[in-house]
């Protein structure tokens, strides 16, 4: 693992490419310091009170309770209890287990994946289709998993909890 802190500059730019996302906004006040975790393929950055993941350059906030507003912000696929235990293992996300939508999406798009229960976040998925088509299909694979509870990066933020809980 290595973890190291980003120059000002570097924390500037990312700065500047999170608060460019519809979901950034959540990113207030100056941010001067910025963390960046790596381990065996994942990508993690501490700015400010975010912990954000980064996969093929595309920026998501992960499922922490840092990071409750952010994900609030993002698009959501709300999945029936069935699904649940699916999700929570790595299973994409399938059309017959979704029961409602939040928000508006497009193909590519983040969104948050819901249990119809509690409405907790269980999974950050990136849609395979956009909102109407998605609405229409009755079965077949609507979005990719890429961040679930109990995955590698979940793990990995528990394991680094006090590098996390560290002040900038």
């Amino acid at each position: 693992m290595r973890v190291n802190y980003l120059s000002k500059r570097e924390t500037s730019m990312l700065v500047e490419r999170i608060r460019s996302l519809y979901w950034g906004e959540v990113l207030r006040g100056k941010i001067r310091n910025a963390m960046e975790i790596r381990e065996d393929g994942i990508k993690l950055y501490r700015i400010g009170e975010l912990i954000v993941g980064e996969i093929d350059e595309k920026l998501y906030p992960v499922i922490h309770e840092r990071n409750l507003e952010a994900l609030d912000r993002l698009p959501s696929m709300i999945v029936d209890m069935g699904a649940v235990p699916h999700i929570v293992n790595g299973a994409d996300v399938m059309r017959p287990g979704v029961k409602d939508f939040r928000g508006e999406f497009n193909e590519g798009d983040f969104v948050v994946v819901r249990d119809e229960r509690n409405l907790r976040p269980l999974a950050v998925a990136i849609a395979l289709v956009g909102l109407e088509e998605c609405r229409a299909m009755k079965r077949g694979k609507v979005a990719k998993n890429i961040h679930h509870v109990n995955d590698r990066i979940w793990k990995l933020m528990r394991k680094i909890r006090h590098i996390l809980e560290r002040e900038l």
